[in-house]
């Protein structure tokens, strides 16, 4: 067994096998393991993972979610970064400025654990219900502006397998999760429920519009959020 480094998911622990036609890869305690024949080249190893780089990326977020002491998690408008503290054991201590938030864990707590990870994952998502409706809503009103059509209001939720919801009486709920995603995506939520103020279905006509308000990126878009790495827990 040998290992290369990718620029995405670092060491790729490599294994030699004869008999073997096709390349197969599996996620274990974080760590990437490729089965290749023998043979193959760096190129062709490089290759197969540029073709499965959005499978595995999705498979590493939901599967093996990981935290490090010193990580900064990039969200819309602020960053959060993970520290550790030696003087509440069971408490996250959190102290902010305005475009970072430092989310300090007891020292020497396993970060490896599941518990723990629920335990991060959450405070994550507490950190971003607090700078939704700071960092959500201007954008949301400058994409209303943008495409001509408003709701009655704005609200944020907590939701994070619903990103977004458009109600009967048109005020649009935006999830303070939003936060984890890059500006064009979030717009992508945003256009998708602005659509709903026209047409409450997913019909030809309701997608028609979602791709002209994102100027033609509708199924690139959506293909961007499925693939995305989320820094929490969903």
């Amino acid at each position: 067994m040998y290992f290369i480094e990718d620029k995405e998911f670092g060491k790729v622990m490599l294994t030699v096998r004869r008999n073997m036609r096709n390349m197969t890869m599996r996620w274990k305690g974080g760590t990437l393991y490729m089965s290749v024949p023998v043979g193959a080249s760096c190129t062709d190893i490089e290759r197969a993972l540029n073709d499965l780089r959005p499978k595995l990326r999705k498979a590493k977020s939901k599967e093996y979610l990981s935290y490090h002491i010193g990580q900064v998690i990039q969200c819309y408008g602020f960053t959060i970064t993970l520290g550790e503290q030696d003087k509440l054991p069971n408490i996250i201590v959190f102290s902010y400025s305005e475009s970072n938030v430092v989310a300090s864990v007891p020292q020497g707590i396993n970060l490896d654990e599941h518990g723990t990870k629920q335990w991060i994952s959450k405070a994550l998502k507490v950190v971003a219900h607090e700078r939704a409706a700071k960092v959500l809503l201007p954008l949301a009103e400058s994409i209303t502006k943008r495409v001509g059509v408003s709701p009655i209001r704005f609200e944020i939720g907590r939701g994070l397998r619903k990103l977004g919801h458009c109600t009967p009486g048109k005020v649009i709920q935006l999830s303070a999760n939003l936060v984890f995603l890059p500006a064009e995506l979030i717009e992508y939520i945003v256009c998708h429920e602005l659509a709903h103020l026209t047409h409450m279905n997913h019909s030809p006509q309701f997608h028609a519009l979602v791709n002209t308000y994102l100027m033609g990126r509708e199924k690139e878009l959506k293909k961007k959020l499925k693939d995305f790495s989320w820094p929490v827990m969903r």
